[in-house]
């Protein structure tokens, strides 16, 4: 755990008390701080060891700040009570990010990375911190990828910190200032939090704004808005694409990635032999990890030895078998059109197996990987709607399940082929998550083949 010590004898608010706001409530009471815990939910107050207060009926201008969830609404669609009551009594308002940022000069020397973009942010987190470990460094992971960044243990001398932010953390942050910052790319999302587009920009903005001078920004260029904050920053950028050729940057085209950081563009090797790199979107996702690797002191063989060895996040295009010359791809987290058709367009050969609860009304995005699709088996409440969308292109079945459907693959299946679950629509016909749509999957995938799945022996590391 980190110890807030830096909040010694400061009385502090915790509003939300799931697994950040325990591990925030558990720092600052170690570090010597007075802790008032609340949580709209009374399961979650349930905790002996709490002192849990209604912050609603608590007189602000007795706190020194309140830490909340980042789901808490700060300005849209309207402030969080607790929010407004804060402003009014000039209270800041913070997370475990910011208390994380202010315990940075008591622990050992190290290194902080944060990384944040709409798509790619845990795959490419948990990359660089793999790289880091199997080149044989310290380095640990936390933040929006899962782990509270306060339960961490503290890193021994010259490790480093590898934090997946949202936009919602960002928009909590005011002294964070990580040594390497990486912004992978700007799509519409969350604009009911952020209010508009240029909310959610510059909201992403702020994580690079808050660096100090000799820090470094890895900013994704494939998209207008980053173009434009690579463009407006004083600190160094290095620009990164899976597009295009970058000048002073690092880029991946055709799966090959190109170094380009200190002078003319260098091949330094082929993402073809990383399995759980496949796609363009993972091309960008390792042109981060190799940048931010490059500046950690890894040699590129160390960075290119690590992506080779990465097994690949759970549920994120994992490959969870092979058998007979045939790949069974778990990518349960493609949820929506656009997701499903990259994970299409990452393989040839598949034998796809679709549906669940439809998002979109629209389903064209899906059309340019059909060609990549030698058959298409339909499960959930969306088959009638998916069926009619296919039409004649491709042909396909309605297997109802996965398991059904992963039976029917495993037969049809031919060496070379590859059975992936890139559902595009939500999991909740079927299942509470896709999670454990995806543990169905592997299940499916062991009882159809006799093949223990990586998730049956715990999933990626």
């Amino acid at each position: 755990m980190i110890v807030a010590e830096a909040y010694k004898g400061k009385t502090i608010g915790v509003f939300g008390l799931a697994r950040s706001g325990l591990s925030i409530a558990a720092s600052l009471e170690a570090g010597g701080a007075n802790v008032l815990a609340w949580d709209d939910n009374s399961a979650n107050r349930d905790h002996d060891n709490l002192n849990v207060t209604d912050l609603y009926n608590v007189d602000f201008d007795t706190l020194d700040g309140i830490a909340i969830a980042p789901g808490v609404p700060l300005t849209h669609p309207e402030p969080h009570k607790l929010v407004e009551k804060a402003n009014a009594a000039n209270v800041p308002i913070f997370s475990d990010m910011e208390i994380f940022a202010n315990c940075r000069a008591v622990l050992p020397k190290h290194k902080l990375v944060a990384i944040t973009g709409t798509n790619g942010k845990s795959t490419t987190t948990a990359l660089l911190s793999h790289v880091l470990k199997a080149a044989g460094g310290n380095a640990e992971e936390g933040g929006n990828i899962g782990v509270p960044v306060l339960s961490l243990p503290p890193l021994p001398d010259s490790g480093t910190y590898v934090f997946e932010v949202s936009s919602f953390q960002i928009d909590l942050m005011h002294g964070f200032n990580a040594d390497i910052a990486i912004l992978l790319n700007i799509t519409p999302d969350h604009l009911d939090r952020h209010g508009s587009m240029a909310g959610y920009v510059a909201s992403k903005t702020k994580l690079f704004e808050m660096q100090a001078e000799g820090q470094v920004a890895i900013i994704g260029v494939d998209d207008i808005y980053g173009q434009e904050i690579a463009k407006n920053l004083s600190q160094r950028v290095i620009p990164i694409s899976a597009e295009k050729e970058v000048e002073g940057g690092v880029y991946v085209l055709a799966g090959k990635l190109y170094d380009a950081m200190s002078g003319p563009a260098e091949m330094m090797g082929s993402l073809a032999r990383c399995r759980a790199l496949r796609g363009d979107h993972n091309g960008q996702n390792a042109a981060a990890v190799y940048a931010a690797g490059r500046l950690l002191g890894l040699t590129p063989d160390e960075i290119l030895d690590g992506f080779e060895s990465f097994a690949g996040l759970r549920h994120r295009l994992q490959v969870v078998a092979e058998k007979n010359g045939v790949l069974f791809v778990d990518d349960s987290k493609a949820s929506n059109t656009g997701a499903a058709q990259k994970a299409l367009l990452a393989y040839d050969h598949i034998h796809w197996i679709a549906g669940g609860r439809l998002k979109e009304d629209d389903l064209s995005a899906l059309t340019s990987g059909l060609p990549r699709v030698k058959h298409a088996y339909l499960v959930g409440e969306a088959a009638d709607d998916l069926a009619k969308f296919i039409g004649d292109k491709i042909p396909f079945s309605k297997t109802g399940t996965i398991k059904n459907a992963v039976a029917e693959a495993a037969v049809k299946a031919e060496s070379g082929d590859v059975v992936m679950l890139a559902p595009a629509c939500a999991s909740f016909d079927q299942y509470p998550d896709f999670e454990a749509r995806g543990r169905d999957f592997a299940a499916a995938v062991a009882a159809a083949t006799g093949v223990t799945t990586i998730d049956d022996k715990g999933g990626a590391a």
